[in-house]
């Protein structure tokens, strides 16, 4: 009967697995740097090749995971080791899938609009694996301290390459060919953006590994919500003052208007909005309102619309990775107007609080 090896010595196996997997997730960054600097189609196969190897290493960390725990009793430390290397092999697992993506892609792809933002972003990305790998394999996790600020860099680098991406296809909807270069370069930097997601989940899994916590100070991130009226800012200011009572630690609002005329009432002054228990539905006063097209779209998670449908050129402003809401309620009673707000606010509220995602509440 095969002699069980010692803990120590199925770690160190199970580490070594894991530093195999990222060394060739990294070789692919390398080699799809390379050819956005000089093109060589060649290397890329090799890289969309390598990607089963990666798959098959991962599989076999895992059954090393799985003897651990079947053989062993790891407690403490190298219990949180054993645990957070299996979620990190299946981060570098989904590396592997991104990179092997981006050399499919990269192989008929025109980038001759792009290429200096996709330098800039693949650099980042290269940042956020180096500073994890060495808080894995190293034991420095000083250098993981920034990894959300490289991560915003690499999100603002995505949204300018999706923006060109746009601006290629609107400017030959008919073209069968700028729409699919215009898709290639949108899927080319959304895999990227990916790609330093993961990393970012490396490097909190490699502090829990080694400390039992995040020692960084994480922020916990707030939802950034746009409410947008077609009356001046009237209507979305009373909504934000009204999701702000309970959400103002996890919730970052943004108050906008598509139109603004001095004339346009929400309703008549016999039929104010607000009653005699207005500080129930707030003052609308709080809020700076600003023009729809002046609106940061920075990390925004929804736009609320409360007015009038929007165009397309005003669609074209909202990231693609921002959810959309289209609150058509209709105005002319003001009691009704007040309880179907109030009732759909109370949902979105709900949901925005993490708490409860009941879809009826938002019907």
């Amino acid at each position: 009967m095969a002699r069980i090896p010692t803990l120590e010595l199925q770690i160190s196996n199970m580490k070594s697995l894991l530093r195999t997997m990222c060394d060739r997730v990294h070789a692919g960054l390398l080699v799809v740097e390379q050819h956005l600097h000089v093109p060589n189609t060649e290397a890329l196969i090799k890289v969309v090749a390598l990607d089963s190897e990666v798959d098959r290493m991962e599989q076999e960390l895992d059954d090393a995971v799985l003897q651990i725990f079947a053989t062993q009793q790891p407690r403490a430390q190298e219990l949180r080791l054993v645990y957070a290397t299996a979620k990190i092999a299946h981060h570098i697992e989904r590396m592997g899938d991104a990179v092997e993506s981006l050399a499919r892609q990269l192989a008929t792809a025109d980038l001759s609009e792009s290429r200096s933002l996709l330098k800039e972003m693949i650099t980042h990305v290269k940042d956020l694996f180096a500073r994890s790998y060495s808080a894995m394999f190293e034991e420095d996790h000083s250098g993981i301290q920034e990894i959300f600020d490289l991560d915003d860099a690499v999100d603002e680098c995505q949204r300018a390459i999706v923006q060109i991406a746009k601006d290629m296809v609107l400017s030959a909807p008919r073209d069968p060919e700028a729409v699919e270069r215009g898709l290639k370069l949108i899927t080319i930097a959304s895999k990227l953006e990916k790609i330093a997601d993961l990393c970012c989940n490396w490097a909190e899994q490699s502090d829990f590994a080694a400390h039992g916590s995040a020692r960084r100070v994480l922020k916990k991130r707030k939802l950034r919500v746009v409410l947008a009226d077609d009356l001046g800012g009237q209507v979305a200011s009373l909504c934000g003052e009204m999701l702000s009572k309970d959400l103002s630690g996890s919730v970052d609002l943004t108050v906008a208007s598509t139109e603004f005329n001095p004339d346009d009432r929400l309703f008549a002054p016999e039929a104010s909005f607000y009653t005699d228990d207005h500080a129930e539905f707030g003052t609308a006063r709080e809020f700076p309102i600003v023009r729809f097209e002046q609106v940061s779209w920075s990390r925004c998670f929804l736009l609320v619309n409360l007015g009038r449908p929007l165009n397309l050129v005003e669609r074209g402003l909202i990231p693609h990775k921002t959810m959309v809401l289209e609150w058509q309620i209709p105005k002319a009673e003001p009691e009704i107007f007040r309880e179907e707000l109030t009732r759909k606010l109370a949902g979105l509220a709900s949901i925005l609080a993490r708490s409860d995602v009941s879809a009826d509440k938002m019907i």
